[in-house]
């Protein structure tokens, strides 16, 4: 196959996966016309860079390689560059490498490093305007889907052990006029609002509940007075501010073997 017809059939292949992924989202598809354009593309790597003639198995398995390489390629530029890694944008380097490659490779063939195609102006044109046209799609599409608005993230609130709290590792021991346990809550997404901690020992409460101011999108250290538990085994310690908890096992002081 020539080189104007190999890239007509890798811009076909990538114009065919952005439709794909602008408007079908068959996967099984997808990945069909991807790997027709990555085999294309791997025969443009070979064809613009070596000179020599390969024997056929050699330049097949060489090919394939390389175009398999082209995928991970142009994610890691995507990714130096601050491109979100989609399918479209993925789409649109692809077929940036594949236009580069084309070109280095046409180039040859005409300044005689290979056998030249004595249509190649007309062929050229053919298979670069739908080239075009797949480069300028994909890449207007993944443009879009990057500027596009989006609904925001939910908020939420979380509690968790801190300070020396954080190093809980077997049950507490409290003393008869209980302790204090530092603990972080966090806020993320929510308008500043107080909230209501409260510390359960079991399945009862313990203590009146605790206001706490939280501020917006922040995260700030709180004491939270904690009872001894009833002599016996250790209890399970749950301190709640709503849905949010954090829980860690406590004795009292003094209690005789569990």
């Amino acid at each position: 196959m020539t080189t104007p017809r190999l890239l007509g059939a890798a811009g076909l292949s990538l114009g065919a996966l952005a439709f794909c992924a602008l408007t079908l989202g068959r996967f099984w598809l997808m990945g069909l016309f991807l790997a027709g354009a990555l085999f294309a593309a791997g025969e443009l790597w070979v064809r613009a860079l070596i000179r020599s003639t390969l024997p056929a198995l050699f330049r097949l398995g060489l090919g394939v390689t390389a175009g398999l390489i082209s995928l991970p390629l142009v994610a890691l530029v995507l990714h130096l560059t601050g491109v979100p890694i989609r399918g479209l944008s993925l789409t649109a380097g692809l077929a940036a490498l594949t236009a580069g490659l084309g070109g280095v490779a046409l180039l040859r063939e005409r300044s005689g490093a290979a056998v030249a195609d004595p249509r190649f102006a007309r062929t050229l044109a053919a298979v670069a305007i739908p080239g075009v046209v797949a480069l300028v799609v994909g890449a207007s599409a993944a443009f879009a889907y990057v500027r596009m608005p989006r609904p925001p993230q939910a908020g939420f609130t979380s509690v968790a052990l801190g300070g020396w709290a954080a190093d809980i590792s077997r049950p507490v021991t409290i003393p008869a006029r209980g302790l204090d346990v530092p603990i972080r809550v966090s806020s993320a997404g929510r308008p500043a609002a107080v909230g209501v901690l409260a510390v359960r020992i079991g399945d009862l409460p313990a203590g009146p509940p605790q206001q706490v101011m939280l501020d917006a999108d922040s995260t700030r250290a709180v004491q939270v007075h904690v009872p001894a538990p009833p002599l016996g085994c250790p209890h399970r310690v749950e301190i709640a501010l709503g849905p949010a908890s954090t829980v860690f096992w406590a004795r009292a002081r003094g209690s005789g073997p569990c």
